[in-house]
């Protein structure tokens, strides 16, 4: 496997916006370009060799361990390229792929991957009320990529002792369902939440566990939402955790 070259030229600037803004905005669009792109050129080929077996034999559970990052990995370079080749800037612009779903079918998918990390951090778990299980009407590929970041971010602010729980209400009068992430974290305090959706924000938590990440991750997620019609909104009280919640369309029963 290769990481293709970063051959996209910059998405060019809205019409009327000032020069100086847009080479601004050029600018970040490549260091962000460089800094997803950077870790997929270390572990693709790390992962070409243990899965040939060029550094020694595999048991069976780490070749289906191995399986599945290579997927996933493949999978992250899918979604690198494709926020890359369409302007990521602008990803709220491109059309959803929307279908019947599963928000919750997704978070466990997520949830599953997670317990394959031996590194420790807390539970994670999914919550199933009484079927049948609520469906909308979205785009799975950006639903699972907000799910994923929304439980990366409680699993790496909560502390191990913690919890990470998700859950879905069914769909309401207003015809819409709502999946929840919830942790018992930090919190955020009313200043981190009123900015949590600004590109480039790192609250003061990220800054003391030193946690990776450029800030663009809620900013992204929420535009993936909008691209579904759907809403992701957060809640929190200092010492109290926070929740993440993602209000989408509710499939045709």
């Amino acid at each position: 496997m290769t990481v293709p070259a970063d051959t996209t030229p910059p998405a060019p600037a809205p019409d009327g916006a000032d020069e100086g803004g847009a080479q601004a905005a050029r600018e970040r669009q490549s260091h962000v370009r460089h800094e997803l792109r950077a870790p997929l050129a270390v572990i693709y080929p790390l992962l070409s060799l243990l899965v040939d077996g060029e550094s020694g034999a595999l048991s069976p559970q780490q070749r289906e361990h191995l399986v599945v990052l290579e997927r996933n990995v493949e999978r992250l370079e899918a979604l690198v390229t494709g926020v890359v080749d369409s302007g990521w800037s602008d990803c709220s612009a491109a059309p959803a792929k929307r279908e019947q779903i599963s928000p919750l079918d997704l978070a466990e998918s997520v949830a599953a991957l997670r317990r394959l990390d031996r590194s420790g951090g807390p539970a994670v778990i999914v919550k199933r009320a009484a079927p049948p299980t609520p469906r909308a009407w979205a785009d799975a590929d950006d639903v699972r990529q907000i799910v994923a970041a929304l439980i990366r971010n409680a699993t790496t602010y909560t502390p191990s002792s913690g919890l990470v729980s998700v859950s879905m209400a069914p769909a309401d009068d207003s015809g819409t369902v709502t999946l929840e992430v919830a942790d018992t974290g930090p919190g955020m305090s009313p200043e981190e939440l009123a900015r949590a959706f600004e590109f480039g924000f790192r609250g003061e938590a990220a800054t003391r566990v030193k946690a990776p990440g450029l800030g663009i991750g809620l900013w992204v997620c929420r535009r993936l939402a909008e691209r579904s019609d759907g809403l992701l909104a957060l809640a929190s009280e200092p010492g109290g955790g926070v929740r993440a919640t993602l209000t989408l369309p509710a499939a045709a029963s």
